[in-house]
Order: structure tokens, then C-alpha cells, then sequence
């Protein structure tokens, strides 16, 4: 949640391949950055150019990192499609390629300045019944890319003009940063924060006695953000290489998302993988989204095992989830877990047809036009015997509820009916943001393919 004015900095080292061989000189050139330190005109600069090949973008580095842009802090412990719930976000503002301002703000802050209605998404209405939809919860599309449009909309209503690129990154990465980087001493709150109590002490810092309209969780975090800044000003060249890398392997691995309103810098991110783009629907494609609509931390303690069986041209997917949260409510400021009230999106190609969903043994309806008659906005129970199908370029997105009570197991299966399934001989299976892994079973017309925690994207073949 906090290291992400380091992240800024590198993000001009990573872009132009850090994990290739340039790292210190990268390093060097972020932390002067980072500083308000960098001069564009020194050997430095031109051995950073010359070491990355000379990359496009670097000659444009001052005007790239000029303006503002938006770091998504994301608490994978309440699972959103990006990550996790942004309940914070840091502004960082650049002046001709140099850092010149950061400022953590509490989500709530611009929230509640937008002036209208706009239209929820029905399982948003169903769970918090507002009527509205707002900037908290717009992280909700399962592609990055149009996500971070709609943040960037919500942002500009309340108040957050010219943003141009969005960055997530979520507790896992922040934590694994931290480790490298070792303790955080944060005088303004007498605390130091370490890999093993971060998460403890932003909810006891951030969130013990909030209130709408309160500043403590931008306050701790700033202060937080403002230590890591002291620590980067004296990293030392191994501490700089494994952060580095850290940070390229994140992107890689799709655990930090980037989206950039320059068309050209979105190409390359998009080329790179960087960009948690929706693609590939082509062959066989399996992307389970999952969004905890409980305002709890139940994702602190949920465990799930995805299944799939192909045979002919039938595939029949069961996904498990097992709560092993000690109690269904949050209990603060100990205890923020609880029972785990998830609506599921699970991702498939378009050309399959859906025979059934069943959740915990019992068949679902279909959702008809007759379910949506009335305004979202008015929905005031949620639809626990239905699912909904939308259809969007290669892709077929089935959605649904599966409710997990703690220390209980549910289940969800899926049968789907293709032409060709098992001639496509590969299947694409997504790891969504903010899940560290999950196991994954593949059988092919009886034959077991894979048996493995899925860490990042992967494709298998057959």
C-alpha cells in the first residue's frame, strides 16, 4: 500500500527492461527521479539510453513523467477483479521527469463528491444497496484496461482532473518489497513496520475507529509512504537489484496492472503483459474473477481448487472454495475476516454453450431480460438462483453468486458444450490479481494433463 512512489520511479526502469542487465544504472536513475534529483543531460542518463538499447519511450522520459498519475492501493484481503478494495490511492505528481509531490488519499475523500446517479452493477446494488454506484467499487470490469477508464471517470467527478495512468498494486506485492527492503520506521505513529506485521498495523492505524469523512488512513499511509522514501534514498546496490526485480516479476506475473492514457507507452505495456488485458479467447481459455462483496478481509483465509474435465466436446469445471476464517463477522481490531459472500465471473470462450451451473449441488436459472426490467439501482436481495451470461469479443462470462460460511466449503459446477474442444490440444488458464495461487486439475479425455498451484498465467498443451 505504500512503496508505490518507489514503484513510480521504477516504473521508467522497468518498461525498459530492468531484469535485462540494467539494473543498477536503472535503479540510479529512478532514485534521482524518486528525489527530485534527476538531470537528463548526464552520462548517467545516456548510459541508462545506451545499456536498454535506446528504447523509444526513454527519449520521452522528461514529458512521460510529467503530470499526475494514480497508485490503486489494494487490499487483496477483500478481493476486487484488480486486486483487491482500493480503499486508498496515492496521487504522484511529476514535473518534467521528477517526482514533486505524493499524497495518499483515502478512497472516500473524492467519493463523495460525485454530483448525479449513475447505474450500479446488480451484484453491487445487491450487497450494499445504495442505489449508486460509486468511485469505491468501479474497480469492477475484468479487463484492466476498461476498469481503469471507468476509476479515471469516477476520479474526475471527484475532483482528481488529468490523470494520465493508473497503476495497481496490491498488499502481496507491497509486502514482498518491504521484506527486501526490511524495516520501516514510521515516527509520526512510534511504530516500525516489517514483512510480518504490515497488514496488522494498516488496519489498526488505517481503519480502528474511521468514519466517513476522517483522515487517518491517508495519514498513516503518507507517513508510511514517506518512510519508504527515506529508505530508498539509502538503498544499497543489492536492496535496489532485488527490488528491481521484484517489481519487473510482479508485472510479469500480473500481480501489479498498468494502464496508460499514451497511446504508445499502452502499446508497449499491452505487448509486454503487463496490462491485465481480457485476450487470447482464441483456444482454450479458463479465467475464474472472484469479488468479495462482504466488506470483510474474508480473502485473508480462502483456499480454492479448480478442476477441469474435457471429453469430446464437453467440459465440466468444478471450483471449490474452503473458508477457513475462525468466524463468519469481523471481530475489530483483532480480527477482519468473516464469511466469504462472492460473486463469481468465470471466463470462457464464447463458442462454448452453457448446459448448467449448479452452486453447492442445486441448478441455477438463467437470467432473462425479465430480471432486469426494473433499474439495478432498485435491486434489494441478492439473486442467489440465478446466473448471468454477457458476451463480450471471444468470451462468454458466466456470473454468480457462491456464498462460503467460515470454516465451510462450497462448490460451484459448471457444464459447457463446445465443437472441436479437445482438438484445440491447449488451454490458457488466468491467475487473477491479488490470488496468490490456486490449484488447478486439467484431465483431457481421461488423461491428466496437470496437477499444480497456478502462480501466474499459464498455458498447457496436450
Amino acid at each position: 500500500m505504500k512503496n508505490i512512489w518507489y514503484w513510480v520511479g521504477s516504473l521508467a526502469v522497468t518498461l525498459a527492461g530492468v531484469a535485462g542487465g540494467c539494473g543498477w544504472s536503472g535503479m540510479t536513475v529512478a532514485k534521482n527521479v524518486l528525489m527530485g534529483k534527476m538531470q537528463y543531460d548526464t552520462i548517467n542518463y545516456s548510459l541508462f539510453r545506451w545499456c536498454t538499447n535506446g528504447l523509444p519511450y526513454l527519449d520521452r522520459l522528461p514529458e512521460i513523467l510529467d503530470g499526475k498519475y494514480i497508485v490503486l492501493l489494494l487490499n487483496n484481503r477483500e478481493l476486487r477483479p484488480a486486486g483487491g478494495f482500493m480503499g486508498s490511492f496515492a496521487r504522484v505528481e511529476f514535473e518534467k521527469g521528477n517526482l514533486v509531490g505524493i499524497r495518499v488519499v483515502d478512497i472516500y475523500e473524492p467519493d463523495g463528491k460525485l454530483v448525479g446517479h449513475v447505474e450500479p452493477p446488480y451484484p453491487v446494488q445487491e450487497s450494499f444497496l445504495t442505489g449508486e454506484w460509486r468511485l469505491r467499487d468501479s474497480d469492477w470490469d475484468v479487463d484492466f484496461k476498461s476498469a481503469a477508464l471507468t476509476i479515471k471517470w469516477f476520479l474526475e467527478q471527484g475532483g482528481e482532473k488529468g490523470v494520465r495512468g493508473i497503476v495497481a498494486v496490491n498488499l502481496l506485492s507491497v509486502n514482498q518489497l518491504i521484506g527486501i527492503f526490511g524495516e520501516l520506521e514510521v515516527p509520526e505513529y512510534g511504530v516500525t513496520v516489517n514483512e510480518d506485521n504490515l497488514y496488522a498495523l494498516a488496519q489498526e492505524k488505517a481503519e480502528s475507529g474511521w468514519f466517513a469523512g476522517s483522515m487517518q488512513k491517508g495519514d498513516f499511509l503518507g507517513a508510511l509512504s514517506m518512510a519508504m522514501l527515506r529508505k530508498i534514498e539509502k538503498i544499497s546496490p543489492s536492496n535496489a537489484l532485488g527490488a528491481s526485480l521484484l517489481i519487473y516479476n510482479e508485472l510479469k506475473d500480473g500481480q501489479i496492472l498498468v494502464w496508460f492514457e499514451d497511446a504508445e507507452l499502452q502499446k508497449e505495456v499491452e505487448k509486454r503483459g503487463w496490462a491485465g488485458r481480457l485476450e487470447g479467447g482464441e483456444g482454450g481459455f479458463l479465467y475464474v474473477v472472484e469479488t468479495n462483496l462482504g466488506a470483510n478481509k474474508a480473502n485473508c483465509c480462502i483456499e480454492r481448487v479448480v478442476e477441469q474435465d474435457i471429453e469430446n466436446n464437453m467440459v465440466k469445471l468444478k471450483i471449490e472454495w474452503e473458508n477457513k476464517n475462525e468466524f463468519d463477522d469481523p471481530k475489530p481490531p483483532k480480527y477482519w475476516g468473516g464469511r466469504y459472500w462472492n460473486y463469481v465471473r468465470v471466463i470462457v470462450p464464447k463458442r462454448l454453450k452453457i448446459q448448467d451451473v449448479r452452486v453447492q449441488g442445486k441448478s441455477l436459472r438463467r437470467a432473462g431480460e425479465e430480471d432486469f426490467e426494473m433499474p439495478n439501482s432498485l435491486r434489494q436481495t441478492r439473486s442467489l438462483d440465478m446466473y448471468n451470461v454477457e458476451e463480450r469479443d471471444n468470451f462468454g462470462i458466466v456470473g454468480f453468486w457462491a456464498y462460503v460460511q467460515s470454516k465451510s466449503l462450497a462448490v460451484a459446477e459448471l457444464e459447457l458444450q463446445g465443437d472441436g474442444v479437445t482438438e484445440q490440444r491447449k488451454m490458457l488458464v488466468k491467475r487473477q490479481p491479488g490470488i496468490e495461487r490456486f490449484r488447478y486439475q486439467l484431465t483431457v479425455d481421461g488423461r491428466r494433463i496437470a496437477d499444480e498451484d497456478i502462480t501466474a498465467d499459464k498455458i498447457f498443451s496436450w
